[in-house]
């Protein structure tokens, strides 16, 4: 069974843009809504045979086990080649599993809510994508040494740089605002937009945000209808990379 049927969402077929003010809107969504969004984003880790995730237990703390959950397919793809050079023979037993960012997300708070839970969760994305997150951020504050957390593109614009709002597209009569888990998808589909020759604010730039801070507020904001416009665009790469994925996947 296909867990994910839907592609990168493509801004140059949109009929309008208009922009949200002002700056990130104050969303409120239930927890079971926020995971339905979640659960169009791809996320990666290691499984064996049985689905069973692997845990990692650093050499200095044994009471410590890390699950990794990969954003990006060539970062997951790595790890298993790390994984396999340092223990070839265990590593015969395991490969890249799938799961939707909605499921990691459930996964995280039920361990959460265990007493002895000693499991750590990382959520990876690609060093190409963190870079640009860092150098955007550090133009709104010189002092980010690194951008931490998972990085979500969107763009803003407006003619007053301190009053810039974020770009919404409409289709069908429905209004999106689309938060980009890759810089890179995002800045093909905005060149794009811009040459459609649609109306388009002014002074368009791409800002980061950190999925951490977008779930957050979605759950702890105020306005619904801001909350249901949001719609999170999965990397390009990693829905190609889901497809070969259920090909080879085993059968239940």
């Amino acid at each position: 069974m296909k867990l994910f049927g839907i592609r990168s969402m493509l801004l140059g077929s949109l009929l309008s843009a208009a922009l949200l003010w002002p700056g990130l809107p104050a969303f409120a969504l239930s927890e079971k809504e926020v995971i339905t969004k979640l659960n169009a984003i791809p996320a990666f880790s290691i499984v064996d045979n049985k689905g069973k995730p692997l845990l990692l237990t650093p050499k200095t703390d044994k009471n410590v086990a890390y699950l990794n959950f990969y954003l990006d397919a060539a970062v997951a793809q790595k790890a298993m080649e790390v994984f396999q050079t340092q223990n070839a023979a265990a590593a015969k037993n395991y490969r890249i599993g799938l799961v939707s960012l909605g499921q990691a997300y459930k996964i995280v708070k039920e361990q959460a809510k265990k007493k002895d839970n000693k499991v750590r969760f990382q959520f990876l994305s690609n060093t190409k994508d963190l870079t640009m997150a860092t150098e955007l951020a550090q133009k709104k504050d010189p002092k980010v040494k690194n951008f931490v957390g998972v990085p979500l593109f969107f763009v803003s614009g407006g003619s007053d740089p301190k009053k810039q709002g974020i770009l919404t597209l409409k289709r069908d009569g429905k209004e999106y605002l689309p938060m980009f888990f890759s810089e890179d998808d995002l800045q093909k589909n905005l060149v794009q937009l811009k040459q459609s020759g649609k109306n388009l604010p002014k002074e368009l730039s791409i800002q980061v945000a950190t999925l951490d801070a977008i779930v957050g507020t979605m759950l702890g904001g105020k306005n619904d209808s801001d909350a249901e416009k949001i719609t999170f665009v999965p990397a390009k790469s990693a829905l190609e990379y889901v497809q070969k994925l259920q090909k080879t996947a085993p059968k239940p």
